[in-house]
């Protein structure tokens, strides 16, 4: 009876470390469009309005990030319009990709190119 509860447990064990394992490996993460309203490059910090994310399960709002990488903010500038990706770590998200947004969508611009128009 004690070499069968120690194999149940075992097997157990096993199972449990693998979950953890895969919930690691699968950090929670997403992308979104938004309009930078304040920058900080010496902390590390961005405040981002953006539109809701269901993958996260976050309304739209108005928040500030960490960012991986200072670096990353180098070029923008309060209200530019940005794409950027988000990691969960911990109970902080971190802005571990973000870029300016082009005002003309590619459908916008394959139009423009088909009929000649040039507004």
């Amino acid at each position: 009876m004690k070499h069968r509860t120690r194999k149940a447990l075992g097997k157990l064990a096993c199972g449990a470390v693998l979950a953890l394992l895969a919930g690691a490996a699968m950090a929670q993460s997403a992308s979104a469009d938004g309009e930078i309203r304040k920058l900080d490059a010496a902390a590390s910090r961005v405040v981002i309005k953006h539109g809701e994310w269901k993958g996260m399960n976050m309304g739209a709002m108005t928040m500030a990030f960490k960012v991986r990488s200072a670096s990353l903010l180098d070029g923008l500038k309060v209200a530019d319009k940005v794409r950027f990706s988000i990691e969960k770590e911990g109970a902080d998200f971190v802005v571990t990709a973000i870029s300016p947004v082009t005002q003309a969508s590619p459908l916008v611009l394959a139009a423009t190119h088909i009929s000649g128009d040039k507004k």
